[in-house]
């Protein structure tokens, strides 16, 4: 199973990304190994930040609401919730602190024990048993 972090959803909604090509040769390398797509609650609020700041927010929008068509969303359960408490407790416990953002989605997807598709795997890269791939 898989979570897409936030870079990868931009990346296929976005006309203008670099990333783009790429973004898609992994959606359909995870399609093609039957695997089912999921992404957070908490990146998709990053995407509503962007659709707040965007030019054609109807249009993001609609771009989006296609999108989850075919991406299930992971809920933030108390499994969740614990998982957060121990990986800020670690990181800050290291000196190496993550973004709250970044370690809600990290202990979303680790509690559904799914990993993380992500462009920016430095930004997960201390967070114990994560299994991330970048693309």
């Amino acid at each position: 199973m898989a979570c897409l972090d936030t870079t990868i959803l931009i990346d296929l909604l976005g006309n203008k990304s670099a990333n783009k090509e790429r973004a898609f040769a992994k959606i359909d390398q995870l399609t093609g190994d039957s695997e089912p797509l999921y992404t957070t609650r908490f990146n998709l609020a990053e995407l509503y930040v962007g659709i707040e700041r965007s030019k054609s927010p109807k249009a993001e929008e609609k771009l989006i609401g296609h999108l989850l068509k075919f991406i299930k969303v992971l809920e933030f359960d108390e499994r969740s919730a614990r998982l957060f408490g121990q990986i800020t407790a670690y990181l800050q416990m290291i000196g190496k602190p993550a973004g709250d953002m970044d370690v809600l989605i990290a202990a979303t997807s680790l509690g559904s024990t799914q990993k993380l598709i992500t462009r920016n795997a430095r930004h997960f890269e201390n967070i114990p048993q994560l299994k991330v791939e970048e693309y």
